[in-house]
C-alpha cells in the first residue's frame, strides 16, 4: 500500500512517527499508536487502526478499530461495538459510518470523523 501525499502529510505532521501501513494477504490498514482519547473515556490513549480499501482514495473507509478496547468512565454503554480480528490482534470495531465523498475525504478528514464520534459519544 502507498497513501497518497497528502494523507502521509497529514499523518507525519500530526502522528510523527507513531503511524505505520500494515498489510496482511489482501487486507490493508493504517495504524495509529498511542492515539489520545478525550476526557471521558479509558484508557487515556489506544491504538487506532483503520482499513484501507484497494480502491481508495476513491472507496471509502469505513468505521475505526481501537486496541486496546476503549469504554466510558462513567460506565455507560457503547453501542455498536463488536470485536473483529485483523492484522494478528484483536480490535474494537465501532461501527459508525458517513458518506464518503470521493475526491474530498481521505484519511485526515477520516481521522477528524473518529474524533467527532469520540466527542459526540460523551
Amino acid at each position: 500500500m502507498h497513501l497518497p501525499d497528502e494523507d502521509t502529510e497529514f499523518l507525519n505532521a500530526h502522528y510523527h512517527s507513531r503511524w505505520k501501513e500494515l498489510s496482511e494477504g489482501n487486507t490493508r490498514g493504517l495504524l495509529i499508536e498511542d492515539y489520545p482519547l478525550p476526557d471521558g473515556y479509558t484508557p487515556k490513549s489506544t491504538h487506532l487502526m483503520l482499513l484501507v480499501p484497494d480502491s481508495y482514495p476513491g472507496g471509502m473507509i469505513d468505521m475505526f478499530y481501537f486496541d486496546p478496547p476503549v469504554c466510558r468512565t462513567d460506565g455507560t454503554e457503547i453501542g455498536n461495538l463488536l470485536d473483529e480480528f485483523h492484522f494478528g490482534q484483536q480490535w474494537q470495531r465501532w461501527s459508525r459510518h458517513y458518506d464518503w465523498r470521493p475526491g474530498v475525504d481521505n484519511i485526515s478528514t477520516h481521522v477528524t470523523f473518529v474524533s467527532n464520534q469520540l466527542k459526540s459519544e460523551i
